[in-house]
This record gives structure tokens, sequence and C-alpha cells, in this order.
């Protein structure tokens, strides 16, 4: 199980995941995740039951060679409190253990479309990013090229159909981004669950 310590930064909690063999002074990658509607609050027993948290807590995926990082959004959703989300992703990127060539997002749900929106506001800082089930600012897409991302969303999502994964995609492409879209065509609203329990995408997120 990976180190987590429990932080604060500009009126955010996070949960912040060690790498396995952490040394100080060495340089790691990162991945900034948001999470969905399901966890808002003021209490990390919220996010019981992740799936990206599970595996992270077993430990033997690549999620565990580098830094992990995931806020609580204590309002009705993450553009409520987007300054201080700016903040903290800039306070992250900003310190000593990041390697800035190596900075990766993460989101699914409401969290799909605050990272595509802080990507799309600081994209100069991502490297690659993992998206399900969501949808951005298609029209805006062109300052994501520079971004290597992996969407993904469920053929029965009815909570967020997957026409806004797939406008997302179109634009990106369009603007001549390394994407790719995958749609599950078993999955509902939870494709992260057939996601993330692939280990070649967290493998892929952060080598």
């Amino acid at each position: 199980m990976s180190k987590a310590e429990q932080l604060e930064y500009k009126g955010i909690r996070y949960l912040l995941y060690y790498p396995k063999n952490y040394v100080k002074g060495n340089k790691y990658p990162v991945m900034f995740h948001l999470h969905g509607a399901g966890s808002r609050g003021n209490d990390f027993k919220l996010f019981e039951g992740s799936t990206i948290l599970e595996i992270l807590d077993k430990g033997d995926s690549a999620l565990s060679d580098g830094f992990c990082v995931f806020p609580q959004c204590h309002e009705d959703n993450w553009f409520s409190i987007f300054s201080e989300l700016m903040a903290l992703v800039k306070h992250i990127y900003n310190q000593d253990y990041t390697d800035k060539k190596r900075f990766n997002g993460s989101g699914i749900s409401m969290g799909a479309y605050g990272i595509y929106q802080v990507m799309e506001c600081i994209p100069e800082l991502f490297n690659k990013a993992i998206v399900c089930c969501g949808g951005g600012m298609y029209w805006n897409a062109g300052r994501l090229n520079k971004i290597k991302i992996r969407i993904f969303h469920g053929a029965l999502d009815d909570v967020i159909y997957p026409e806004e994964a797939q406008r997302m995609y179109s634009k990106l492409k369009a603007d001549g981004a390394d994407a790719t879209l995958t749609i599950f065509p078993n999955d509902n609203h939870n494709c992260w669950d057939s996601t993330y329990r692939n280990y070649d995408n967290l493998k892929w997120l952060m080598e």
C-alpha cells in the first residue's frame, strides 16, 4: 500500500499518495485526478469504493510508481471553486518531487469536465490525460493539441451521453491532437471501472 497524506491548500482538501519506493530528492510522474459528483463534500470517507483508490491501495499498478493527487470538491461542482483548483494544480506542479515532463490529468464524470477545463486553461503543464464519461468545451479543443489524451465512455451511459465524448474527440483530432476514443459497448456511466482496471492505461499514463 502506498503512503497517503491528508493535506489542504487554498481551502481544498486533498489526498496525496506517495510512490511505493519514494526517495526524497527524486523526480516522479504525477497523476492529478478529479472525482465525480458522488464524492463531493468534506469527508474523505466519500471516496470509499473509488475504483482508482482501490487499485492504488493494492500497490500493484503503475500508479504506485508516482505521486497521485485526489482533491475533494466541497461545493456543488469544480467550477464553483475553479480558481482554488487552478492554484492547487500549479502548487503540485511546482513541488520538488514533480517530474514536469510527466504531469498528467485524470477525471471522471463531473471531474472529466473539470480536468478538461483545467487543461484548456494551462495546457503547457500537462503531458497526458485519461478522461472518463464526460465532455468539455470542444470548441476550444485546439488548446489541448500538445497533450496525449485517452477518452473513455460507456455506450449505454444515460447520465452523460456518449455524444459528449465523441464531440470532444472529433474536435481534438481535427485540431491535430494525439487522442483516442474507446466506447465500451456494455458500460453505462461507470466506465471508469473498465478504464482503470485495465492496467495498461495506467502504465501509459505514468510512463
